[in-house]
C-alpha cells in the first residue's frame, strides 16, 4: 500500500494522438526551432524552424524558417522552405518559399512565390529497374532485318 518506489510514466503514443494540438497565440514571439510529434497551431510570429505532424498557420502568423509536417494549412506569411505530403494555401495565405510536396491546394486569392517540387514518394524513390532488350537480329550481312527493327520499334513504344 505504502511503497516506496514510484513509477515513472511516460505518455503512451495513444496519449500523444489524442492530446490536443499546440496552440502559438498571436501575441507570442518565439526566435528558436518548435519540433512536436503532434499538432500545431501558430497564430503568433516564428522565427526559426517549426517541424510537426500537422500544421495550421493562421492568417495573424508569420513564420521566417522552414516548415516540415505531413500536412500543413497556411493562411498566414511563411518565408523559407516548405516540406510536406499535403500542402494547402488558403487565400488570405501569402508565401514566398520554395515547397517540396506531393499534393498542393493554392486557393484563388492566395500570393505564391517560389519553387514548387514533387515530394518523392516511397515507389518513386526506389531505384528504376532496367530491363534488358534482347540483341537485334541480323540477316547475316551485319545489318539489321526490317521485321527486327519492327520489334524494336514497338518494345520501345511499349515501355
Amino acid at each position: 500500500m505504502f511503497n516506496n518506489k514510484k513509477e515513472l510514466t511516460t505518455p503512451t503514443t495513444s496519449a500523444v494522438k489524442n492530446a490536443a494540438p499546440s496552440l502559438l497565440s498571436s501575441d507570442l514571439v518565439i526566435n528558436g526551432n518548435l519540433e512536436s510529434d503532434g499538432d500545431m497551431q501558430v497564430d503568433g510570429t516564428i522565427e526559426g524552424d517549426i517541424k510537426s505532424k500537422q500544421l495550421t498557420i493562421s492568417a495573424s502568423a508569420v513564420v521566417r524558417g522552414s516548415v516540415e509536417a505531413e500536412s500543413v494549412v497556411i493562411a498566414g506569411n511563411v518565408t523559407g522552405q516548405i516540406k510536406a505530403r499535403h500542402v494547402t494555401l488558403n487565400k488570405s495565405a501569402k508565401v514566398i518559399a520554395d515547397v517540396i510536396q506531393e499534393r498542393l491546394t493554392i486557393e484563388p486569392g492566395a500570393f505564391f512565390e517560389g519553387n514548387c517540387r514533387h515530394f518523392p514518394g516511397e515507389e518513386e524513390a526506389a531505384p528504376r529497374r532496367i530491363e534488358q532488350r534482347p540483341p537485334a537480329k541480323t540477316n547475316g550481312t551485319g545489318t539489321t532485318s526490317k521485321s527486327s527493327k519492327t520489334e524494336e520499334i514497338a518494345a520501345s513504344d511499349a515501355a
